[in-house]
């Protein structure tokens, strides 16, 4: 399916979808764009990638890595290695993996948006 990335714009033959934040990178697999947003640094939103389906509704948002691995907040309620923005994904025949700014990568379901597996990464 083709589209077009115009800033915080998705652009395709059937829908415009704006978002709030500047589009990184869109991956289109299985009826599903996978779309990345740039958030600025003085930001603090996180699970910054979503799935829009076909008719341009978004069906969902990354699951957070703490509520998916049970991960321990420290005494502010926060992890900065499992709550960070992500800054990079990509799909190996479907398999897709979401990296963070602190190189933790995880492994998410493209359909749900769900994570399955994660892996500590290096930069």
């Amino acid at each position: 399916m083709k589209f077009e990335i115009v800033e915080n714009l998705l652009k395709t033959e059937k829908f415009d979808i704006k978002f709030e934040y500047q589009i990184t990178d869109v991956i289109y697999w299985d009826r599903v764009y996978v779309v990345l947003l740039s958030i600025p640094n003085e930001v603090d939103e996180i699970d910054n990638i979503y799935g829009v389906g076909d008719n341009g509704n978004i069906i969902w948002r990354i699951e957070n890595p703490i509520k998916a691995f049970k991960i321990a907040e420290n005494e502010q309620g926060y992890n900065y290695f499992a709550s960070s923005v992500y800054v990079a994904m990509n799909s190996d025949e479907g398999i897709f993996t979401g990296t963070t700014f602190f190189a933790m990568k995880y492994v998410f379901d493209y359909k749900t948006g769900k994570l399955i597996e994660k892996k500590s990464g290096r930069w």
